[in-house]
């Protein structure tokens, strides 16, 4: 590369990561909110809060990586022109052209790095994470569960007390719940109990055994008592998870290659969608981020970012036509990048940017 060649790049460079550090907080803030109400709600046991984000983190980066990317070509330029360096540069002969350069340079490691998280550690993380809580459903000690204490979740509607928990982590004994919904309670007892999970249905369970449970109204006398040997209640689960095939996001890619699903189509397009977006989104960045001197940098990074909303919101209904079959998987998502490609190079070539006009 040319010294300016150099120089733009350096700008990107460091603004890109100063860009993806602040994204990074702001979303580990968001995921850890998340979890906390998950936790608080009896969905997530309280032991594997850090390694859930930390195992989230792959998701996380291909998220912000291209609106990072993105948003660093347009501040990088932005500032070219509000000092008028972009002034100087062209009357020195630099090319636009000549930018294109420097933009693969940065985006094209951002794209491959966003490939195999795409195809390979996400899917291994979300595997990981699967094992993790499932190990944790049959183990009660992940969960936080201080013996003789009780533990109000989901509101005070749930309440749990275990009097004494065995060696192995997973076996409750003398078991008291009660649970609220709507106008009616059940009081649950039982000398023992465990935790264990329906791998199929994402359902997470807890078996009590030799006990009896008590319902009633809130409002009446309409009492009745019932006493089992055995009972599966099923516990607080996330609504992500009955809309979609629990182990989806930890199937490898190779399988998701090899099947014709819809629903397998639509998310192996979606984990490559983050690679392509990058190179398009960078493209575009260039005539977007085109402004008078002394204009501010603000404004075009937030049009930069509507932009983004725009983009994303448009892949994420196309992934959902996808899974649901409207769309044919050779149309499927790639219509929005290459209807986002031909605009960001048709407004190159209209602004001057492309071969011809220096």
């Amino acid at each position: 590369m040319t010294i300016l060649q150099k120089y733009i790049f350096r700008e990107w460079f460091w603004t890109f990561l100063a860009v993806t550090v602040i994204l990074l907080i702001v979303m580990i803030g968001i995921t850890l909110g998340e979890l906390l109400n998950d936790i608080a709600d009896g969905r997530v046991p309280s032991g594997l809060l850090w390694a859930l984000i930390g195992l989230n983190l792959p998701e996380v980066l291909s998220t912000i990586l291209p609106l990072a990317a993105f948003i660093a070509v347009i501040w990088g330029l932005g500032r070219f022109y509000r000092d008028q360096e972009m002034a100087v540069m062209r009357a020195s002969g630099f090319r636009w052209q000549m930018m294109l350069r420097p933009l693969f340079n940065l985006m094209l490691p951002v794209s491959l790095v966003l490939l195999l998280i795409g195809l390979v550690v996400t899917p291994v993380a979300s595997a990981k994470a699967q094992d993790m809580l499932a190990e944790a459903f049959r183990n009660a000690a992940q969960w936080g569960l201080q013996t003789g204490q009780f533990h109000v979740l989901q509101g005070g509607d749930l309440v749990l007390y275990v009097a004494e928990l065995e060696k192995d982590g997973r076996t409750l004994k003398d078991v008291f719940i009660q649970q609220r919904s709507d106008d009616r309670e059940q009081v649950w007892v039982a000398e023992k109990g465990y935790y264990w999970l329906d791998r199929e249905q994402g359902m997470r369970y807890l078996t009590l055994e030799n006990g009896q449970v008590t319902e009633g109204g809130t409002n009446a006398l309409d009492f009745r008592v019932m006493t089992f040997s055995r009972n599966d209640l099923r516990l607080p689960q996330q609504e992500s998870r009955r809309k979609q095939k629990f182990d989806l996001p930890a199937t490898p890619s190779r399988a998701l290659l090899q099947s014709d699903q819809p629903v397998q189509q639509a998310e192996l397009q979606w984990r490559i969608s983050p690679a392509i977006a990058a190179v398009v989104l960078g493209l575009l960045a260039i005539p977007l981020s085109h402004s008078a001197p002394r204009e501010g940098r603000g404004g075009r990074a937030v049009l930069g970012i509507f932009v983004y909303a725009i983009y994303a919101n448009l892949l994420y209904v196309s992934r959902g036509w996808l899974a649901e079959g409207q769309l044919p998987p050779l149309v499927g998502i790639w219509w929005v990048h290459l209807v986002v490609l031909l605009l960001a190079l048709v407004w190159l070539r209209r602004q001057g940017r492309m071969v011809g006009k220096g």
